[in-house]
């Protein structure tokens, strides 16, 4: 389990951990009413809770039942802390509530600390089209906006997802599909049929890794055809969307894929 044990170490973590122009943690009753208005009740009762991750995990349930078992599997067995921040988020001033998963310095992942901004309004959210997934539609505007760190890595809040073509043009990328050998049982890699590419201006890029590779969505319908991004080439991966993103994920906390 990873602890953090003092307020300094909160406090050190908070300063040198955020990917904000500025982040001060608060209290409950330091929430002006319109910021207490943009976030979720649980995010108060987590504050207060004898188990606030708990609390959180319920929360995740809720809006997306059984989708990221190694994921909160993780984040039960390692027990953050939970902390309401103010998050200054850019020179002029502008803020938002963010809420903190500190797991600490002892944690060797890339997650000392992990944030959420507050769910988003429904007509807020830029990439999410007919193709977007129900369930992550539901934990945008229901729980939090992303689960990421300070560079930021992990789940991407949602203003910040990219479309594939920003990273080149279709002629850049190489595509390769998965396919399971009849005899051997083995996965090869096959070359994806032009009818099947996909187009780049519609794959958005949903969880990402220190590297820029990426999980991508393909918006085009509501098929939720997913595709990895790894350096320069795209791989039609025969995952959920979910799983793909629990697989990510617990990768980033330094867990291998048979955790």
């Amino acid at each position: 389990m990873w602890l953090v044990t003092t307020d300094q170490e909160v406090v050190q973590l908070l300063a040198t951990r955020h990917p904000f122009h500025d982040l001060e943690a608060i209290d409950a009753n330091q929430l002006s009413d319109d910021e207490a208005g943009t976030i979720p009740r649980w995010w108060i009762d987590a504050q207060t809770s004898n188990n606030p991750v708990d609390v959180a995990l319920r929360a995740w349930d809720n809006a997306i039942p059984g989708q990221l078992p190694r994921t909160t599997r993780i984040v039960r067995d390692a027990a953050p802390s939970l902390r309401l921040c103010r998050a200054t988020l850019s020179e002029d001033g502008r803020t938002a509530v963010v809420l903190a998963y500190i797991f600490g310095e002892a944690n060797t992942s890339y997650f000392r600390v992990a944030y959420g901004l507050a769910p988003l309004p429904q007509n807020e959210i830029p990439l999410f089209t007919a193709g977007i997934d129900h369930g992550l539609r539901t934990f945008y505007t229901t729980v939090q906006n992303g689960f990421f760190n300070e560079d930021p890595i992990g789940l991407m809040p949602a203003q910040d997802m990219p479309r594939i073509s920003n990273f080149g043009e279709a002629a850049d990328f190489e595509y390769v599909g998965q396919s399971r050998d009849p005899v051997s049982n083995e996965l090869r890699f096959v070359e994806i049929v032009e009818s099947e590419l996909p187009d780049i201006d519609q794959l958005v890029g949903v969880c990402r890794d220190a590297s820029d590779n990426a999980v991508a969505l393909d918006t085009r319908d509501d098929t939720g055809r997913v595709w990895e991004m790894w350096h320069g080439g795209l791989e039609r991966v025969d995952k959920t969307l979910w799983e793909a993103i629990d697989e990510w994920v617990t990768r980033l906390f330094g867990i291998d894929d048979n955790h």
